[in-house]
């Protein structure tokens, strides 16, 4: 019985990534390495006290970075239960308008076939009903 149940080995070259996986493993790694390099320009800038070149570089856009970091601030101060409640309201109203639209849109296409015309009228009760009606309450409903 033992050498009827056998596993085979799981090697890597058997099974092959998706081409999409390779540009992100190397932007992964790319970043990775980016990262490592910048933390270790940072400590060799705070060791020996002279700004590394991405210091020097980034010196230039600190104003802007500050400009950034002012208005996310302000915009952030402004936010509380009643704003957040009137947001969320906003955007609710929104997503409910468009699947509303959409609903419509749907539905008259739906309704410009000679299909779906006869489909509405049957559900909502306005089909013709013949004497072989579905049921007996049918049967009588068109009888009168």
């Amino acid at each position: 019985m033992a050498g009827k149940w056998k596993i085979k080995p799981l090697s890597i070259a058997t099974y092959q990534l998706p081409t999409i996986m390779y540009p992100l493993i190397t932007i992964f790694y790319i970043s990775l390495i980016s990262i490592v390099v910048m933390l270790l320009l940072k400590r060799h800038e705070v060791k020996t006290g002279r700004p590394t070149i991405v210091s020097r570089m980034g010196r230039g856009t600190d104003h802007i970075f500050q400009t950034v970091f002012t208005a996310v601030r302000r915009f952030v101060s402004y936010l509380n239960k009643h704003t957040f409640i009137a947001i969320a309201q906003w955007i609710a109203f929104h997503v409910l308008k468009r699947i509303r639209n959409i609903y419509v849109e749907i539905k008259h296409r739906f309704i410009s076939t000679p299909h779906g015309k006869k489909l509405i009228d049957a559900v909502r009760g306005r089909g013709e009903v013949t004497n072989h009606g579905a049921s007996f309450y049918l049967r009588r409903i068109s009888d009168r």
